[in-house]
């Protein structure tokens, strides 16, 4: 993965929680979520990609939308700042909505 760029990649999409996490995610319930990553090539290197989120406890992975940030300031919410300097740093970060959409 390429982490000199300043360029972030912003995979939206949906996953359903697999295990128990630290009491914030219930088992079932589907969550919206963000994989914000540094890989340009990051359609070639999908099932890496989703193999990284698997490993965090999520499962039924959807993917809708990709959006590209080039500018830090573009982004408002204080999560997916922290977020793109964490993808910048680690080559990936994730960031799921702590409410479900649906409730198992």
């Amino acid at each position: 993965m390429n982490k000199s760029t300043n360029t972030v990649y912003v995979l939206s999409g949906y996953a359903k929680c697999a295990i128990t996490q630290q009491g914030k995610y219930k088992p079932g319930n589907k969550h919206s979520i963000g994989l914000l990553t540094t890989d340009e090539n990051y359609e070639d290197n999908i099932n890496k990609l989703e193999a990284f989120i698997k490993d965090l406890g999520w499962e039924s992975i959807t993917f809708c939308m990709v959006e590209t940030v080039n500018d830090i300031s573009t982004l408002s919410n204080d999560v997916l700042v922290s977020s793109f300097l964490r993808a910048q740093q680690n080559g990936q970060s994730l960031v799921v909505n702590d409410l479900p959409i649906t409730v198992h």
